[in-house]
């Protein structure tokens, strides 16, 4: 938030978690639609479960017994093999790297639900109170459409350049991501959204890499970049069109 504000005194930062208490999801996407925001950042650590894998170890004598013959004539052997001896191995955290997802292009629908219910920011910048926004009217349902497609556009520029910043101090990049069951932060917030994870803390590396004040700030200075890139590309579009875009 600092670096943000260094870098960039002209915009307002406001943190849909300003403490280290829990904030629901739906609280914070309704913070940021609440103070129409022009862009939501959530940003998080990942995690992933530690790999197991068998390794045969040798082998061990089985004893088992064979029964021949019937009746009176039975008999029953004892033999003997040899059987394979597995042991599980836990491996230390093997997934590594940075990804950066933007909300999910099957599910433009319900992103235009919420553009739809927080449409008059956008319609009347300057007083939105007096704005009756009628959801029936086919131009409205367009606009809406167009914005919700304007938002994806923009969410997927600035999530590509934040893996290019990454990339840029030698971070692994695993891309730019959509997931198909959505996450509800970048759904739920009328502004073009994105939720970053800096790398998984599963991984020993990425751990101490993340949790060093050196790391912290390699990846701060990143992510305002990014963001300072997007601003200018979206300013420069912006002042070409002689209007503001949705989700500057």
């Amino acid at each position: 938030m600092a670096e943000l504000q260094k870098q960039l005194p002209g915009i307002k930062v406001l943190e849909s978690r300003p403490t280290p208490y829990f904030v629901t999801l739906k609280e914070r996407s309704e913070f940021a639609n609440n103070n129409k925001g022009n862009l939501f950042v959530s940003i998080h650590c990942n995690w992933a479960p530690k790999a197991k894998e068998v390794r045969q170890e040798g082998t061990r004598t089985e004893v088992y017994y064979v029964k021949t013959g019937k009746g009176k004539n039975a008999k029953t052997i004892r033999k003997t093999r040899e059987v394979p001896v597995y042991k599980t191995y836990t491996l230390s955290g093997k997934a590594m790297g940075t990804e950066t997802y933007v909300f999910a292009a099957h599910k433009l629908e319900d992103k235009e639900e919420i553009v739809m219910e927080n449409g008059d920011i956008f319609q009347n910048e300057k007083d939105d109170s007096t704005l009756n926004v009628n959801i029936n009217d086919p131009i409205v349902k367009q606009q809406v459409a167009l914005w919700t497609k304007q938002f994806f556009a923009n969410s997927v520029k600035l999530a590509t350049m934040v893996e290019e910043e990454f990339v840029a101090i030698g971070r692994n990049s695993r891309g730019v991501k959509q997931r198909q069951k959505g996450i509800w932060v970048l759904q739920a917030t009328a502004m073009p959204s994105i939720l970053i994870e800096l790398g998984f803390l599963s991984n020993r590396d990425e751990e101490l890499f993340l949790m060093s004040e050196e790391g912290q700030q390699q990846m701060t200075e990143s992510i305002t970049r990014a963001i300072k890139r997007y601003k200018e590309l979206v300013d420069k579009g912006a002042n070409q069109n002689g209007q503001q875009q949705p989700g500057k």
